[in-house]
């Protein structure tokens, strides 16, 4: 198909700003317009502020807590299909864990969750920033809305916003209401779902609290081929369930105390507990010839012992089925706390976000997918815990045209994590078993002398083939940051804006690896090897301008800028390769504009935007290396594109929706020494270049006996890669997804009955893949089929 460029998305915004003072005079003309219906007002906290979404010059979609609930979105994943620009990963990097959050928006994102690297996408719940991948694929408890801002957000949020930021906020404690709402789900894969809401004023006018929790269970979707005891079940379909389940709990505590008009303070606990099989991979490719490693894995261990061998007959027959014969396990222990006071002194308003985070992960996965034990128990095991403090201080000078906001953040976090891979287990005991150099290498071993034979005790040839191995790393970082943004009035038709903000990153880092096969440390960076702390300055500015044509229309242009932090590269083959990384960099320039027509029944929101990325992080497998995962800054590199946006009330029963997204990214240039299989032609992985929703939603009015809402929402988006090297097999194809519900609701709105769907059309659709080199394979696994589920809320 033919795809747009970003002329095309140029031309929407010209079409969208028609003939102005015509649009205006028909709508003040228009006398029947006290009855038409109207768009809700959006509100959004892009400029950390409280304002109008359409008086804000950011390109953002803005999600409120009833859309969520139509969309049956119950974890932060869930928002991708109705956000342009936007993808989502969750399962990382074939480790079993499933609630590793790796988010990108305009490409721009970090396809790896080890501790040594940074997320490209910012995520906050109520001002407190999330510092790690693991863990934060959020279960939307009691959310009030959600908004996921796109571009750098270097200037106001700082750190690891270089591709946008995703901004949770929950609801607060009303100090006047008593209510509460909970809901029962049931649906496919046994699936049992209770969520509860109460808040209870505890002092009339001054004190309340907000207690909400949850539970969600679920078989897993993906079926074992094999399960390890009936040789029998080789290529059947005599399947059992064999992981990507869910089992989780999830609680929140929140109490606002409001003394007085100028002064509020809201305390947040936050806790959530996982124990779930791990995320299954399935072998979708074997290219090229088995490793040395591989072949005698079968040569001397697997076919002497009548084991299952490696290779290409486990290549899984369809989606969702993995022969994988190692059960597995996604566990997590995830506590916070936060204190956010706001206090009005005359004209001027004082705030501080505090919080403190608290994460326990512990994975294992069939890192081979196979029944063969080439990744025997690939797993990783992370604690980390962070603190944050925000100072913000907000007011307006010169007779109010200035709007200002001026603040200090300090960061601080202690994360560690274990790594442990067994592979080819068993192959280096029955070499060592062996008859001394009895055994002659079925592939040859590079770097092996002539005459090169293994077995007997203490071969060094033996060690040769020893991959088994623990790893632990572990990271102290810091940050500071200043920053200072303004809005000024020249006239109620003209604005500009201007931020700064200048952070230092403070970073250190060590590593420990054995091979507890031969009882030996190959890495001590605590006494051997000391790497250096390190430290990165940056300044990261932000200028626009804003127009205003009408009441309804504002036009704007902005240049922006964001940053990656730098780190290191955590999965070290060699003393050399265990080095540090640059921070990436990114400037955008973004034209926009924000409007409502048609006495606001229609809004059309669109942003185009041209990006210059520098000191790309990458991670990729180096074949050059033996198949060992780098982090490198690979080069500069360019992107442009658009998003579009639409709302329509054609009638009061009736809301269509719309948007599109464009992206097209290309390298400029490549560091010496840095080498991709798709060189110069790479793209980012997530990054289709095209993404587009529908929806559609209408009521059936039934008078006194209540109403029935419809709801369908069609995504499609364009093929994407999954890796750096742009590995056809592990890339996703073009797809279509449709979700959609139904719902009944009486009159008093008291409780609702609902039936929904999604994925209703079955599209194997990647969450995530894994060329290995090493095992010279191709895994996927999928994000869920067709699914099923039907419930009721109650409203009290």
């Amino acid at each position: 198909m033919r795809r747009p460029h970003t002329s095309f998305g140029l031309l929407c915004v010209a079409a969208l700003v028609p003939p102005l003072q015509a649009a205006e005079s028909d709508t003040r003309a228009d006398t029947s317009a006290q009855s038409q219906p109207m768009l809700e007002v959006v509100i959004t906290t892009a400029r950390r502020a409280d304002e109008n979404l359409q008086e804000t010059p950011v390109s953002v979609t803005a999600l409120s807590a009833e859309t969520l609930h139509e969309i049956g979105a119950v974890e932060l994943r869930n928002i991708t299909n109705v956000t342009p620009n936007m993808e989502f990963s969750y399962a990382g990097n074939g480790s079993g864990g499933g609630n590793f959050a790796q988010v990108f928006i305009r490409g721009v994102g970090q396809p790896d969750f080890i501790i040594t690297k940074d997320p490209g996408v910012g995520i906050y719940v109520d001002g407190v920033y999330l510092a790690r991948a693991p863990g934060s694929v959020l279960e939307l408890l009691d959310v009030e809305r959600i908004e996921v801002l796109r571009g750098p957000q270097g200037t106001l949020f700082g750190k690891n916003t270089i591709g946008g930021a995703v901004v949770v906020t929950t609801k607060k404690p009303n100090v006047n209401n008593f209510d509460g709402v909970a809901q029962f789900t049931l649906g496919s894969y046994d699936r049992q779902d209770v969520n509860a809401s109460l808040n209870v004023p505890i002092v009339e006018g001054r004190l309340a609290a907000r207690i909400s929790a949850m539970s969600r269970q679920q078989d897993g979707y993906y079926r074992r081929l094999y399960d390890g005891n009936d040789p029998n079940q080789f290529g059947t379909d005599r399947a059992r369930s064999a992981g990507n389940s869910t089992d989780r709990q999830s609680g929140r505590a929140s109490f606002l105390w409001v003394p007085n008009d100028n002064f509020e303070a809201l305390l947040s606990f936050d806790l959530t507990r996982e124990r779930q099989d791990a995320v299954e991979y399935q072998m979708v490719g074997m290219p090229g010839n088995p490793s040395p490693n591989i072949a005698a894995y079968n040569e001397f261990y697997a076919i002497p012992n009548g084991l299952p061998t490696y290779g290409a007959q486990w290549i899984a027959p369809k989606p969702w089925t993995t022969y994988a014969n190692w059960p597995g396990y996604n566990n997590a222990d995830i506590w916070g706390t936060s204190l956010n006071l706001t206090w009005n002194v005359g004209a001027l308003e004082f705030r501080s976000i505090t919080g403190y985070r608290d994460l326990r992960v512990e994975t294992k996965g069939d890192g081979d997918a196979t029944p063969a034990d080439i990744v025997a128990t690939g797993g990783v095991d992370i604690a980390q815990h962070q603190f944050s403090q925000e100072f913000q201080l907000l007011g307006s000078s010169f007779n109010d045209r200035l709007n200002w906001v001026a603040g200090l953040w300090y960061f601080e976090e202690t994360a560690r994590d274990v790594q442990r891979s067994r592979q080819q287990a068993g192959l280096f005991e029955a070499l060592e078993a062996a008859e001394p150099n009895s055994l002659v290498p079925p592939v040859p071993i590079p770097g092996c002398p002539a005459p090169c034979l293994l077995g007997g005790p203490g071969n060094p040839n033996n060690a040769r083939l020893d991959n088994s191995r623990t790893g632990e790393r572990l990271m102290e970082n810091k940050s500071y940051a200043v920053f200072l943004h303004g809005v000024y009035s020249f006239t109620d038709r003209w604005s500009a804006t201007a931020g700064v903000r200048f952070s230092r990153e403070e970073k250190e880092f060590n590593y420990f690896e054995i091979r507890p096969l031969r009882n030996i440390v190959s890495f001590d960076t605590y006494n051997l090897t000391p790497v250096p702390p390190d430290k990165w300055d940056i300044f990261t500015p932000k200028l626009g301008v804003e127009f205003k044509p009408t009441d309804d229309v504002m036009l704007y242009v902005q240049g922006s800028t964001g940053f990656k932090a730098g780190g290191y590269n955590g999965r070290p083959s060699t003393a050399t390769a265990l080095q540090s990384f640059d921070e990436e960099e990114l400037e955008t320039i973004e034209a926009g504009i924000k409007s409502e027509w048609l006495n606001r029944r229609l809004r059309a929101n669109a942003a185009v935007f041209y990006t210059e990325y520098t000191d790309i992080q990458i991670t990729r497998l180096s074949a050059e290396l033996g198949g060992v995962r780098l982090e490198e800054n690979a080069g500069s590199g360019e992107s442009k594109g658009f998003e579009l946006e639409l709302t329509y009330l054609p009638l009061s029963n009736l809301r269509l929706g719309a948007a599109i997204g464009y992206q097209d990214f290309e390298f400029t240039e490549l560091r010496e020494g840095v080498q991709l299989a798709c060189g110069m032609g790479c793209k980012l992985p997530f990054a289709p270049e095209l993404t587009a929703n529908v929806s559609a939603g209408y009521t059936f009015d039934l008078g006194a006996s209540g109403a029935i809402d419809l709801r369908v929402d069609y995504k499609y988006s364009d093929k994407y890669y999954i890796d750096a090297d742009n590995t056809e097999a592990v890339a996703q194809s073009a797809y279509d997804w449709v979700d959609a519900r139904l719902a009944y609701r009486p009159v008093s709105g008291a409780w609702e009955v609902f039936l929904a769907g999604s994925n209703l059309t079955n599209e194997p659709v990647v969450a995530n893949g894994v060329h290995s080199v090493p095992n010279n394979s191709q895994m996927v696994t999928y994000k869920p089929p067709r699914q099923w589920y039907a419930g009721v809320r109650v409203n009290f």
